[in-house]
């Protein structure tokens, strides 16, 4: 049986709120954090004391076009974490999906799923999940763009 692209996207955002059910409490506040890149704080000061960041800020288009082809341009989404954006093409349902998570959430827990990769920026604990039809080669994707992401906030 073939899954549409519609169908394993949906699963993909499923899985991505499952895994996220078990995260600790996020009360405390930071003792500091770093100066988000240019663009990638919203100026308000997130529940945890640091400075709010913008997911759909911290990739360009031109970084996420020859991946998934034309798409929306990025655009909030509901999931875990501080911020969440999605860019999708409207006509493949290809997607590049970024959590950022709260500030003093790295270390928090382990992101253990073969449908996303959890790494931190900072303090904060983070996934990003690529959906191609080359579902081999996404996983690389993955780790050239946490690569682009590691000095953005």
């Amino acid at each position: 049986m073939k899954s549409s692209p519609l169908a394993i996207a949906g699963l993909v955002l499923l899985a991505a709120t499952v895994t996220a059910c078990g995260s600790s409490d996020t009360s405390s506040s930071a003792s500091g954090t770093s100066a988000p890149a240019t663009g990638a704080a919203s100026g308000k000061d997130s529940s945890q004391g640091g400075k709010k960041v913008d997911a759909c800020t911290l990739l360009e288009p031109d970084e996420i076009t020859p991946i998934i082809g034309e798409n929306d341009g990025g655009h909030p989404d509901a999931g875990v974490g501080e911020s969440v954006c999605n860019w999708e093409n409207p006509d493949t349902y290809q997607s590049v999906t970024l959590s950022i998570g709260s500030p003093n959430t790295a270390g928090s827990e382990q992101i253990d799923n073969s449908m996303m990769t959890g790494f931190t920026l900072g303090d904060r604990l983070c996934t990003i999940q690529v959906v191609t039809l080359k579902r081999d080669a996404d996983k690389k994707t993955e780790a050239k763009l946490i690569a682009l992401l590691q000095d953005r906030i």
